[in-house]
């Protein structure tokens, strides 16, 4: 980790922005709590009893340990997704997972479209930096097929089904998949104060161009800054109910269906400085200037209206 105070001045030099020293203070030790871990690299038990891993860069859980892996699977990202519902409708669905980690989306998928249509046809595109070594085994009746997925990595087929694991930097590899028109999309990276680079307003434009008009984007955050770059790039945004946390995660479709949002969280989304999307215009910057440049615009936002 580079000196912090050093590189948020050089920033504001080169931004020619300035700032006093209790405001640089309050900006280094946000970026200070965003960018440490918090908790030891492992596997961990979760709460309906599967397993996760924690990762050993981010220091953050795979899966929400309060929520348990599976259910955060079925009740974050499946059902709301609706993919069942269009495999039903229509007898084939397109997913792109981002942030495919351990599988686990993308076996769960599988496995509950399995149930309800043997013969869809189902493609899945999935994005990832890596796939950590030592996954574990999923409880049934998901393990079967989660084996299946990982050992035949990076390109699994079954019948109607297909998965193409793309790996690399997600910002340089999802170009590959506009106008694919995902009928779904999983987005899991991991947190986005933790993993920016995933969860900016550039990179969700290039999502907007791989879905579907009536394509549904589902994921576990609440975060504002993802939120509002949502709703700058013309999605309809809604919440989902909360599982394992306080807060709901995340759903937004182009021209599809969406649950509203709680009022409370629409005033937020309007009036809070914290509510400015991260940025990063040539998909290139590290997290740590992207989580830099957005508390300083925060705070230049906070300074106006005070």
């Amino acid at each position: 980790m580079p000196d912090l105070w050093r590189f948020v001045r050089d920033l504001l030099e080169k931004k020619g922005i300035g700032l006093t020293e209790e405001e640089v203070g309050r900006v280094v030790a946000d970026l200070k709590r965003w960018t440490e871990r918090s908790v030891h690299p492992g596997m961990v038990r979760t709460a309906d009893g599967s397993y996760t891993l924690i990762s050993s860069f981010y220091g953050e859980p795979y899966h929400s340990i309060s929520a348990g892996a599976v259910s955060e699977c079925l009740l974050k990202f499946l059902f709301p997704s609706r993919v069942l519902e269009k495999v039903l409708l229509k007898g084939e669905v397109r997913i792109l997972d981002i942030g495919f980690g351990l599988g686990y989306n993308t076996a769960v998928a599988l496995a509950e479209i399995r149930k309800v249509s043997p013969e869809a046809k189902v493609e899945v595109f999935a994005l990832d930096l890596e796939v950590p070594d030592d996954i574990p085994p999923m409880p049934e009746p998901y393990r079967s097929i989660h084996e299946d997925l990982i050992r035949s990595l990076p390109i699994y087929e079954s019948e109607n089904v297909r998965v193409n694991l793309i790996l690399g930097d997600a910002r340089k590899t999802i170009v590959k998949l506009a106008g694919i028109g995902a009928d779904a999309v999983f987005h899991d990276p991991f947190s986005p104060f933790k993993n920016p680079e995933l969860w900016t307003l550039d990179f969700l434009k290039l999502i907007r161009e791989a879905i579907a008009p009536d394509g549904i984007w589902v994921s576990y955050t609440s975060a504002l800054p993802v939120r509002r770059a949502l709703l700058d790039l013309g999605f309809k945004v809604g919440e989902t109910r909360p599982v394992g946390r306080k807060r709901g995660g995340t759903v937004a479709s182009l021209k599809g269906d969406v649950p509203p949002l709680p009022p409370e969280e629409e005033d937020r989304l309007r009036a809070s400085p914290y509510s400015v999307p991260f940025r990063d215009p040539a998909l290139d910057r590290d997290r740590l200037r992207i989580l830099t440049e957005y508390r300083i615009t925060v705070l230049l936002r906070e300074k106006e209206t005070s």
